[in-house]
């Protein structure tokens, strides 16, 4: 049983993978949008954040996880690969198990991350990311790329993650983690924003009201921006 199945049981919920680790110790802390009904699109923004000055592994990303707590498909960024800096790049796990080549990012650099399905169990993530005063002084350009996938067998994609992950050691200990522009698309009448949402047990955030608009059967609640508040 990983942390995340820990931490969501705690919150009441089911088990959840996470960012794939190796054999070491992993503690995590999350917030999960739950619209308890099959979602078809999820976009967020996040700000690289600062480096850690410490030792072990940390990461940062957003993701959808299935109904049976047994797949997420994520937009890592991690320092797993590159001690002391930051690399991002998409990531699906398990079974099928996938990471997409990565790419170096910089402490305020923004990466938008927009998953969408067609319906058939045919995901992508379509991400674009704009370098910071830090990423351009290195000369990283703007880019944009997408990774598609079917994961019918996968069952549907339920619940979308914001989430802090760190191993062998790690700690949060690089300041605060903002996200903006968070919006979630689910196949419900129901309103689900003003309380669709579990936070990891002491986890300090801050979240925005949420807004809810509806289109036929389908639901879209919308946060202006979380900000992830350092221990």
């Amino acid at each position: 049983m990983n942390i995340f199945t820990l931490l969501y049981m705690v919150c009441v919920a089911t088990a959840l993978p996470s960012w794939p680790r190796d054999d070491q110790a992993s503690t995590s802390d999350a917030v999960w949008f739950l619209p308890n009904a099959p979602i078809t699109r999820y976009q967020v923004t996040v700000i690289v954040p600062a480096v850690s000055p410490g030792g072990g592994y940390h990461a940062v990303w957003p993701g959808l996880q299935n109904e049976a707590g047994t797949f997420v498909f994520q937009s890592v960024i991690a320092d797993s690969k590159s001690p002391g800096s930051w690399k991002f790049w998409v990531e699906y796990c398990c079974n099928p198990d996938y990471k997409a080549n990565p790419i170096d990012v910089y402490p305020g650099d923004s990466i938008t991350s927009t998953f969408t399905q067609d319906g058939n169990g045919v995901w992508t993530d379509s991400w674009s990311y704009n370098p910071g005063p830090n990423g351009a002084a290195a000369g990283s350009p703007p880019q944009s790329g997408s990774t598609t996938e079917n994961f019918a067998d996968r069952g549907q994609l339920i619940r979308g993650l914001l989430a802090l992950e760190f191993q062998r050691g790690g700690n949060w200990d690089y300041g605060q983690v903002s996200w903006s522009n968070i919006a979630i698309t689910a196949s419900t009448t129901n309103g689900w924003c003003a309380n669709g949402y579990l936070v990891s047990p002491a986890f300090n955030i801050g979240i925005s009201p949420g807004f809810q608009s509806s289109d036929g059967g389908s639901t879209t609640c919308s946060w202006s921006n979380v900000d992830f508040r350092s221990p």
